[in-house]
């Protein structure tokens, strides 16, 4: 008999996670005066492509997507994705506007979703055309409180590299708590660099 064989499953901890079910409605919106969030449609592949464009040379020394050569195609491939990875309680991806004129100005998501102890990954970027105005700070803080109310999570990540001032700052201005460095947490320009641990729990958002 393996030790597989072995374990009785009627023991093992259950944690009723909806995320692990695919439970989320993507029928959302979540804003205040200076953003609107919501889940991306394949409606979205220009604004994203010409975002992406404009932002491309503050883009590529952090996102690994982006690349000089970046494509309309890349685009639509990227957000076909996105409704089954939310389904899948693998990724929650929303496009950024300005709850003023509706202009897309970015976008974010909670990631690298650990459903047994309940904590993830929480990323943004903005286009060009709208960093410096506090939108990265507004789309934290509304982000991580969707996380914890909807997807019940105990701990959001925000994980910076150690020499990107801007996401720095504002990972600090959201109120998230800076616990240390991690050596070589990140790839940056194919290269391993350190990064900061900022993390947010419910008490401090909601």
């Amino acid at each position: 008999m393996s030790l597989l064989e072995k374990v009785d499953t009627k023991t093992l901890p259950t944690y009723d996670i909806p995320i692990m079910y695919g439970r989320i409605n993507r029928d959302i919106t979540l804003t205040d005066d200076k953003v609107m969030l919501r889940p991306y449609r394949l409606s979205d592949a220009d604004s994203l492509y010409r975002a992406a464009r404009e932002s491309l040379k503050e883009l590529m020394v952090w996102m690994p997507w982006a690349h000089q050569e970046y494509s309309k195609k890349e685009s639509r491939d990227w957000l076909k994705e996105r409704p089954g990875k939310w389904k899948k309680g693998i990724s929650y991806d929303f496009a950024i506007f300005n709850a003023a004129d509706g202009s897309y100005m970015g976008g974010c998501g909670i990631n690298d979703i650990d459903h047994a102890y309940r904590k993830a990954n929480l990323g943004y970027w903005v286009r060009t055309s709208y960093t410096g105005q506090g939108v990265a700070t507004a789309v934290t803080l509304l982000l991580a409180k969707w996380g914890f109310k909807e997807l019940k999570l105990n701990r959001i990540e925000i994980v910076v590299a150690t020499n990107n001032k801007r996401s720095l700052r504002v990972a600090e201005k959201a109120g998230a708590k800076r616990e240390g460095i991690l050596r070589n947490r990140l790839i940056v320009n194919n290269s391993a660099c350190d990064a900061v641990m900022h993390s947010l729990i419910p008490g401090e958002v909601l």
